[in-house]
């Protein structure tokens, strides 16, 4: 059945995956919460997609297609990632906090590492490619605008209760999906993207939030200031040495 669908079109058994995904997850989050432990229910949720997908892929002979594969860019262009450094350790930046028990943290934790893989599985892997193939230009700014407008769904599941926090979280999330969308262009594989997107995510179980809340416009004008100026010199670079 999924290869059917992959066959006949990419884009749409991205979409499928994508689908899945916020319904799924928006589901269990409202689950785990009332059960008290927050994504408790995500965490096999979401590796039974990522299992799905890396076996349709092992099966096909396609890991390789979607990027899991090393980069494969000369040295010099590995200070490309330095700004992926800087994005990735946003949330510990104003100190480290203990905000929940210690199986809390370790729930939270290991769901947003997961919570990352999916979603750059999805955007930066499946629609990306799928896209990319009759122009990349489109492919880049549909899978950065998506994966930004995709964090609404906070305001659905109750994850997010601030609007103010909602909408920042869209703009800046939509300047790194333009970030990694051109790392992965320059670099080949979405290794880099996993890894960023990731340890974001986690590290979040430590942020000092009584300080974030209180500048998260601009840290988000930061986020999104050091996001579109490192994808637009990576693409202006690549662009010239092609």
């Amino acid at each position: 059945m999924l290869k059917k669908l992959y066959k006949k079109s990419e884009v749409w058994f991205a979409v499928v995956f994508i689908i899945a995904y916020v319904i799924g997850d928006s589901f269990l989050m409202q689950a785990s919460d009332n059960a008290g432990i927050e994504m408790i229910y995500t965490i096999p949720y979401n590796l039974l997609l990522l299992g799905i997908m890396f076996v349709f892929m092992g099966k096909n002979q396609l890991l390789g297609y979607y990027g899991i594969n090393r980069v494969k860019c000369e040295a010099n262009r590995l200070l490309y990632y330095v700004p992926l450094i800087v994005i990735a350790t946003v949330n510990i930046w104003f100190g480290v906090c203990f905000k929940m028990s210690l199986l809390a943290t370790a729930v939270y934790f290991v769901a947003m590492i997961i919570t990352g893989i999916v979603e750059e599985m999805l955007f930066r892997g499946l629609l990306f490619k799928a896209m990319s193939k009759s122009n990349v230009r489109s492919a880049i700014i549909v899978t950065s605008i998506t994966f930004g407008i995709g964090h609404i769904v906070n305001l659905v599941n109750g994850n997010s209760a601030d609007y103010v926090e909602t909408i920042c979280q869209i703009f800046y999330a939509v300047a790194i999906g333009f970030l990694l969308a051109a790392v992965l262009y320059v670099g080949e594989s979405i290794i880099p993207c996993i890894i960023t997107h990731s340890m974001l995510n986690a590290l979040s179980s430590f942020s000092n939030e009584t300080v974030i809340d209180n500048i998260q416009i601009p840290v988000s004008v930061i986020l999104c200031v050091i996001s579109a100026a490192s994808a637009v010199l990576i693409f202006r670079n690549a662009n010239r040495e092609q």
